[in-house]
């Protein structure tokens, strides 16, 4: 491919190249990975910088490096140099893969929590509709009914575009994906103009990476500069920081106030989810979702507004979202037979999070049913968040075991001490490091009626520790655990 077909839409600060009309075998930003005719990449990250790397990549066989600084070594070759090699590597890919969105509606999701659950409920939706849909998030990559492992929450430029190449290729017409901060911040959606940006909430996280709140803000807030249309939750106390952001069609919704968008009479079923009318300027939806917690309104009511707006029929959503029975790892109920007691696992792994799905327990539990929730905190994360966790935790549940969530390369005794600050005084809590100890603890001890609500894992298969990365089906742990203890 031409090295001037890949800069379409990219604007040169500096060059050395008498014509980009030279040939470019594949994008690299690997060093290790160039070889003969490979355009080099030289991105800027956390832990290191691409430009380190010019002459281990001339030396493998670069045609060209693509730099956002400039040194001598750029002179010893063919060189570009622009403003940003974060967003040259989107467009370079995208134009690689020959712009695969440009016939395809995307629909982007962020927020702090939320996003995997709003973007299922889209596909559902949309499915049920019969449209081709594409999933990009957390969980998994969907094409159609095909599923790929996902790594990140947006992958990076080259797995994203080339996924949505297949999407094309599958005839995919709508695709819903979860855009994270770390996403926006690095413009990985650089090339791509969404139909439709959605706003869940923001809560503290990632404040490692973005140093601030506003920080944090303004990296979400990219989307909607950059989306036709817009979704904001007017509830959300940075909802208005997002609206006033947003450059294209934008409207609120809300389960409060006057909004395009609003939920009323909600009914709250406990344990069978929830149930309230959409109402918006031209339909009034009956809305039933049988996934529990009132963050469900808040997740079905934005999910509906989007598929209002593709002209979706009230009644196909209202069927659509009553059949769908869950999200993995969101409030998923583990299935036990004959149990006396209840075990929920959920992702939650921010204060906002916790917070929100022990309250949603907690109106649906009666007075005599004691709440347990197993928690830990990772390791080489925010640690600012550690003793408000425990605060939240000993202020909403009955009883409290902090354990092991993903520690890292950090001693997950010092994660708990960290979470002990916070912990109220004469609270009711237990420390036991080890994850799968701790589950079995809550499961041996609870009391018939219980609800054991065990979080900061939900979806994921693995555990990670100062050793590596390990199989953990924390599921599998519960159901052998009640097996143990509790089956007759």
């Amino acid at each position: 491919m031409k090295l001037r077909d890949l800069f379409v839409g990219l604007e040169i600060e500096k060059t050395n190249l008498e014509t980009l009309d030279i040939i470019v075998t594949d994008i690299e930003t690997d060093s290790r990975r160039v070889r003969e005719g490979v355009a080099f990449i030289c991105l800027i990250g956390e832990h290191s910088d691409g430009h380190d790397y010019i002459v281990s990549a001339r030396e493998s066989g670069a045609s060209v490096i693509i730099a956002q600084t400039e040194s001598e070594l750029l002179l010893s070759g063919p060189y570009v140099l622009v403003k940003s090699t974060r967003r040259a590597d989107s467009f370079m890919h995208d134009n690689l893969f020959e712009n695969p969105t440009k016939d395809m509606s995307i629909i982007a999701v962020t927020g702090t929590n939320g996003k995997t659950s709003v973007t299922h409920m889209l596909k559902a939706i949309f499915d049920s509709a019969g449209e081709k849909t594409g999933l990009v998030g957390t969980i998994k990559n969907i094409i159609g009914t095909e599923e790929i492992t996902s790594e990140m929450t947006t992958p990076n430029p080259r797995e994203l575009y080339g996924l949505f190449a297949k999407m094309r290729e599958a005839e995919v017409r709508y695709v819903f994906m979860e855009a994270s901060s770390h996403a926006l911040e690095y413009e990985k959606l650089a090339p791509v103009t969404p139909e439709i940006g959605i706003f869940t909430n923001l809560t503290p996280e990632h404040l490692d990476f973005h140093g601030t709140m506003e920080n944090y803000a303004a990296a979400k807030a990219k989307l909607f500069a950059m989306s036709r249309r817009n979704i904001i939750n007017a509830d959300d106390e940075w909802g208005s920081f997002m609206y006033e952001h947003a450059a294209g069609e934008k409207m609120y919704y809300s389960a409060n106030g006057n909004t395009p968008f609003v939920a009323q009479n909600i009914v709250n079923h406990k344990t069978d989810g929830v149930e309230y009318y959409l109402v918006s300027d031209n339909d009034a939806v009956h809305v039933r979702c049988m996934i529990p917690g009132s963050f469900t309104v808040y997740n079905t009511l934005c999910a509906a507004a989007a598929g209002i707006l593709c002209g979706i029929s009230g009644s196909q959503i209202a069927i659509a979202l009553r059949s769908l029975s869950g999200v993995a790892g969101r409030m998923e109920r583990v299935i036990l037979d004959e149990a006396d007691i209840s075990v929920f696992v959920d992702y939650a792994h921010t204060p906002d999070a916790l917070e929100n799905v022990l309250n949603s327990v907690r109106s649906f539990k009666t007075p005599d049913e004691r709440l347990t929730v197993v928690f830990g905190c990772g390791g080489d994360r925010d640690k600012v968040k550690r003793p408000v966790m425990g605060k939240i935790a000993t202020t909403l549940a009955d009883n409290v075991i902090i354990t092991s969530d993903n520690s890292r390369t950090e001693d997950p005794n010092a994660i708990i001490n960290d979470i002990l600050v916070g912990v109220l005084p004469n609270s009711s809590y237990t420390t036991i490091v080890g994850r799968v100890d701790a589950i079995n603890y809550a499961i041996k001890n609870a009391q018939s009626g219980e609800i054991i609500l065990v979080t900061g894992k939900g979806h994921e298969d693995y555990e990670i520790n100062a050793t590596g990365k390990h199989a953990f089906s924390e599921k599998q742990v519960i159901r052998d655990a009640f097996a143990k203890y509790r089956s007759e």
